[in-house]
């Protein structure tokens, strides 16, 4: 029997083969690194004297624990540390325990009409409020996506919300600590009057889908979306949001938005999943009836200590096929701008990129060569 455990405050997991006259401790590396970590290796209050080095992929086994953003671990968005692991549980689907869906709180949400609002209802709002509606608290992304909302709000209405590009105060009820409140159901009934909410990511990622798309697709409000590389492959039916990137500009997005505002027949093509609560994307379907445990963080959690568990158990009777892993476990590439659909050299966060390019190279190389 196998039965893992965390030694408190490091971050090293242990792993017992447990039998009536042994017991052996196997001891690999997981990294979890959330949103509360801001380096890798040496700022996650572990010391290299802690780590099983010099480096051996072969002899001892490490497992990378990742759900946040590329922001927030910039190293990883380089396959250079990412080959220090033999197993993941990432977000992206080629993970060996994948969550996709993690931002998804449950598969009924999809098709759920709690907060749905028709579109005649929807329509005799736009007397109080924009058709689109913005809400960020950060305002300084590697997408861009504030300088987007600058250029798009020339062009048609949009109630933005929260501390970037400000021009609409939330109701009182909401105005104390409204970001710990945003699943609160009078938060999704005020979301859901607006015919469409803007969704741009804070990284391009494939399958990095985060709650500002799944959010929309709960209260049945329509997603302008831009992000995910991958994210066509999660949309519940063909249509079920509007990619920014089909709009190569601004103004030609808000011409389409406005075409959409007087046919509302075309409008409702994106919401199948509201009002004919009907999903016909066989992958999300399979994703979901295959991992449900991704949507809950400490079962996925669970799936990866077990897994690794049992790849050490299998090391020890020699079956194991020595491996570790790819790009395609966390891919992350060069910040793209929302603005232009390319990377913009004279934004901040590609610099950062490329230096955590370096960064990564030597912590790599102290790595694997340390005794």
């Amino acid at each position: 029997m196998i039965l893992p455990f965390l030694l408190p405050g490091a971050g090293i997991m242990h792993c017992l083969s447990v039998s009536p006259s042994l017991v052996m401790s196997l001891i690999f590396i997981v990294l979890y690194l959330v949103d509360q970590v801001h380096a890798l290796a040496e700022q996650l209050n572990i010391e290299f004297e802690d780590l099983p080095l010099p480096r051996r992929p072969t002899e001892i086994i490490w497992g990378l624990y990742h759900e946040e953003s590329p922001r927030n671990r910039e190293e990883l968005s380089h396959e250079r540390i990412l080959k220090l692991f033999n197993y993941s549980s990432t977000l992206s689907r080629y993970s060996d325990i994948p969550f996709p869906l993690q931002y998804l709180e449950s598969f009924e949400d999809i098709t759920s009409r709690t907060y749905f609002v028709e579109t005649p209802a929807k329509n005799s709002f736009l007397s109080e409020i924009a058709p689109v509606m913005y809400i960020q608290s950060d305002c300084e992304t590697s997408t861009e996506r504030d300088t987007y909302m600058k250029e798009l709000m020339k062009y048609i209405n949009v109630d933005s919300y929260g501390g970037c590009l400000n021009n609409k105060q939330l109701e009182s009820k909401f105005t104390h600590d409204y970001l710990n409140h945003l699943n609160d159901d009078s938060f999704l009934q005020f979301i859901a009057r607006y015919k469409f909410v803007m969704a741009i990511e804070n990284g391009v990622c494939d399958d990095y889908i985060t709650e500002k798309f799944w959010r929309a697709i709960k209260v049945g409000s329509v997603p302008i979306y831009f992000g995910s590389p991958s994210i066509r492959d999660w949309f519940p039916n063909k249509k079920s949001a509007i990619m920014l990137e089909d709009f190569p500009t601004p103004k030609i997005l808000s011409e389409h938005l406005k075409k959409l505002m007087k046919n509302d027949t075309l409008y409702e093509k994106y919401l199948a999943h509201k009002i004919e609560q009907t999903i016909t994307n066989e992958r999300l379907i399979n994703e979901y009836r295959m991992r449900p445990n991704q949507l809950d963080a400490m079962k996925t959690v669970e799936d990866f200590e077990c897994l690794i568990c049992k790849k050490l158990h299998q090391k020890r009777k020699g079956m194991l096929v020595e491996r570790t892993i790819d790009k395609t476990h966390y891919n992350c590439p060069k910040p793209i701008s929302a603005l232009t659909l390319s990377v913009n050299p004279e934004n901040d966060w590609v610099s950062s990129w490329d230096l955590a390019g370096k960064r990564a190279e030597k912590l790599c190389e102290k790595i694997m060569n340390m005794e």
